[in-house]
């Protein structure tokens, strides 16, 4: 089973007012928590960027992956991701977002011991679509069709059958960093 860690950074952070990749949550960039959940793992792990990326992260053994075609949504970057796991030859593709830091490494954990045939296996709150999303290869091509400012859950919407839905009780796996806080 060889498996490619998928780190999604390659947005605009429109609503964000600001770099959010940046931004010091708890005494680190936002990039830098899903970076080194990510980084206990033993697999092959990228990060999809876009061509303004600015390397303020400890990196590890990551590797850059550049969207050029950024500014057309999520979609774009997941694509890129699949495309590089289609050349490289994985047989699974495990996404995160850049900007959900809270993630816990349990929840990880328990996507990747989950017994299912299904194509998608991924953590739901309340019956909300969290990260991380694992994927199989079956599903790879159907994935390089994908359009606009949303990800698999296209999918998900057409094929909920494609869906291994783990129920957790901790909200983190639906929380990002959309917008900032003002106080």
């Amino acid at each position: 089973m060889k498996i490619l860690g998928v780190i999604l950074a390659a947005g605009l952070s429109s609503r964000f007012k600001g770099n959010k990749l940046l931004f010091n949550y708890n005494g680190k960039p936002l990039l830098q928590w899903t970076i080194d959940l990510l980084n206990s793992y033993n697999f092959d792990k990228i990060i999809v960027v876009n061509d303004k990326w600015k390397n303020n992260f400890e990196l590890y053994d990551f590797k850059i992956v550049i969207n050029n075609d950024y500014i057309n949504g999520i979609s774009s970057s997941v694509k890129t991701a699949i495309k590089y796991a289609l050349k490289n030859s994985y047989d699974y593709v495990l996404i995160f977002l850049g900007d959900m830091p809270l993630v816990k490494k349990e929840i990880v954990d328990m996507i990747l011991n989950v017994k299912s045939n299904k194509l998608i296996i991924a953590p739901y709150y309340n019956n909300k679509k969290g990260f991380p999303t694992l994927v199989k290869k079956e599903l790879f091509e159907d994935i390089l069709n994908l359009e606009g400012d949303s990800g698999i859950k296209q999918i998900i919407k057409k094929h909920p059958e494609y869906v291994e839905k783990i129920n957790v009780n901790t909200p983190e796996v639906t929380i990002d960093f959309d917008y900032r806080l003002e106080g």
